[in-house]
């Protein structure tokens, strides 16, 4: 299996865990040393899942339904790089779409290193969301 493969089954994984909070169905995917570099950095395959779970319960779990989009995939060398989009829907309020871009640097089939980042113009979106209706 390539890593873009094994990154998509991560993703998929990944949206099945939103769903029922079972967080331990992706360990397979990451190294026991994994390293997820968002604010707040986790280091250990146990806290990049728990930053992962923490996350998706601070944000996420407030929205009414997330629909997430795969814009592009791209592999270079051992990194896949996701560019992302999310559409947030909470009754009462405008859909909020958020995107950005996740690198995942692989060692043979798992993630060794997660990064990610919004976009600007998606956080000040998300700044003027959470002022008016968060």
């Amino acid at each position: 299996m390539s890593i873009l493969e094994r990154f998509q089954a991560y993703a998929d994984a990944f949206e099945e865990a939103c769903l029922d909070d079972d967080w331990s169905r992706l360990s397979p995917y990451f190294t026991e040393d994994a390293v997820y570099s968002a604010e707040p950095a986790a280091r250990g395959r146990d806290a990049v899942l728990k930053r992962l779970k923490d996350g998706v319960n601070a944000f996420d779990r407030r929205m009414d339904a997330r629909v997430p989009y795969r814009d592009s995939l791209h592999v270079d060398g051992n990194t896949v790089e996701l560019k992302w989009r999310v559409t947030y829907q909470r009754s009462g309020a405008p859909d909020l779409t958020l995107s950005g871009v996740q690198l995942a640097v692989f060692e043979g089939d798992r993630i060794a290193r997660l990064d990610g980042s919004m976009d600007e113009s998606a956080r000040q979106s998300m700044t003027e969301w959470l002022s008016e209706h968060g």
